[in-house]
C-alpha cells in the first residue's frame, strides 16, 4: 500500500511538473504567433474606440509572449478570407504559430435568397475547402486552428437569422473532429445587448468577452 501511495504522488506531481512548464513555455516564448483570419468578430477596430478592438485587447494581453498578425477585414466573407491566407508568411509556418478564423456570418448576412437549410449546407461546403486552404498553408507547423461559431445578436433586425446562424454552429459542432478543430462558442459568450455595438458588431465588453476566451484556447491547445 505505501508503495502504491508514493507511486500516486510522484504521478500527480509529474502531472503538475509537465502542466506548469507548458504554462511557462508559452508565456515566456517570445517566438509564438498568433494569426486571426475572417471578419470584423475578429477585427472591430471600425466599430470600437482606439485600442480597444479584439486584436489590441489580444496584443496586449500578450505583449512579452506572443505577436498577434490581424490579417481579418471587416465585411469579410469565405472567398475573401483566401486573400487573409496569402498574408501568412513562410516564417509563420512553424510549431509556435495557432490559427483563428472566423467567417460565414457575412455570408448569411448577404445572402439574396433564404438562408434555408440547403443554403446553409453548400455554404459550409466552401467553409470546409477554407479550412483545408488553412491547413495547407500551415501544413509543416500541424497548426491547431480554433473556429470561432456565430453568434445570434440581441438586437430584433436580426430575429431572422437566428434559425440559420444555429443551423450554421451545428454544423461547425459535428465537422471539428473530421476537419480537425476546436469550436469557441461565441454563441454562448456574447448574449446581452452590451456585448454589440451598432446592432451587430462586437463591442468593447463584448470583445474583452473574446479575448478571454481566446486565451483560454491558446493556453490550452498551444502546441510547444
Amino acid at each position: 500500500m505505501i508503495i502504491i501511495f508514493l507511486l500516486i504522488i510522484i504521478i500527480c506531481l509529474l502531472v503538475a511538473i509537465t502542466n506548469f512548464n507548458f504554462y511557462e513555455a508559452f508565456t515566456n516564448n517570445n517566438s509564438q504567433n498568433v494569426v486571426l483570419i475572417g471578419d470584423s468578430m475578429l477585427n472591430n477596430s471600425a466599430f470600437v474606440e482606439q485600442g480597444q478592438s479584439v486584436a489590441d485587447l489580444l496584443s496586449n494581453q500578450l505583449a512579452g509572449k506572443a505577436t498577434v498578425y490581424n490579417f481579418a477585414k471587416d465585411g469579410s466573407t469565405i472567398a475573401d478570407c483566401y486573400a487573409q491566407l496569402d498574408k501568412i508568411s513562410s516564417n509563420l509556418n512553424n510549431l509556435n504559430t495557432t490559427i483563428f478564423v472566423s467567417c460565414g456570418g457575412n455570408n448569411i448576412l448577404n445572402s439574396r435568397g433564404p438562408a434555408d437549410s440547403n443554403y446553409i449546407k453548400n455554404l459550409f461546403e466552401q467553409y470546409s475547402e477554407l479550412l483545408k486552404s488553412v491547413k495547407v498553408v500551415a501544413s509543416s507547423a500541424k497548426a491547431h486552428i480554433h473556429v470561432l461559431n456565430l453568434y445570434t445578436p440581441t438586437s430584433g433586425h436580426y430575429t431572422s437569422y437566428h434559425s440559420a446562424i444555429d443551423q450554421w454552429n451545428q454544423l461547425l459542432d459535428d465537422n471539428a473532429s473530421s476537419l480537425g478543430y476546436t469550436v469557441i462558442k461565441t454563441s454562448s459568450l456574447l448574449t446581452v445587448d452590451e456585448d454589440f455595438t451598432y446592432g451587430i458588431e462586437p463591442s468593447y465588453k463584448g470583445g474583452q468577452k473574446l479575448v478571454s476566451k481566446l486565451l483560454d484556447s491558446l493556453y490550452n491547445f498551444s502546441h510547444l
